[in-house]
């Protein structure tokens, strides 16, 4: 088991259906645990567009990277199964965004994986690390509705 708190969010306001490929799965014929992180990112960059934090465009590299993803592995997802990927803004400081995920049918009735991805706000330019704009948090804290995320500012 990983590290993770075991308290995870039951519901996002914001879920992107995934599509399981048949390239998707292993030798083990179920979806291998580097295409389910695959699903995340996936989700996490549809949840960038939906909050308005990116407009999908890639303009000299999106000013976030990745610093850490933490992820439980619980029950295997089939070839056949609907998956949805639930993402949501957990916590902000002053130049990270974790988000929580969680993986699961298309009904919500199974979770197949839930975790968490800790993003740094990154200036490509300069190669360095930088405070998450103010914008984002607005954004953020908008679509959530949770002015809690605005304190960190």
């Amino acid at each position: 088991m990983t590290s993770i708190k075991p308290s995870y969010p039951s519901e996002f306001r914001f879920y992107q259906p995934i599509q399981v490929r048949y390239a998707d799965l292993d030798t083990l014929r179920h979806v291998n645990n580097v295409a389910i992180m695959a699903y995340v990112e996936h989700a996490r960059t549809g949840y960038y567009k939906a909050t308005g934090i990116w407009d999908g465009e890639m303009r000299d590299g999106f000013g976030m990277v990745v610093a850490s993803v933490k992820i439980d592995y619980l029950v295997s997802i089939q070839y056949e199964d609907e998956v949805r990927v639930g993402v949501k803004i957990a916590s902000l400081g002053t130049k990270s965004l974790r988000f929580a995920f969680s993986v699961e049918s298309a009904d919500g009735a199974t979770q197949y994986a839930r975790g968490e991805v800790v993003m740094v706000a990154f200036d490509h330019e300069a190669g360095r690390s930088r405070e998450v704009p103010e914008a984002w948090r607005r954004s953020l804290a908008a679509y959530e509705n949770d002015e809690e995320l605005l304190k960190n500012a």
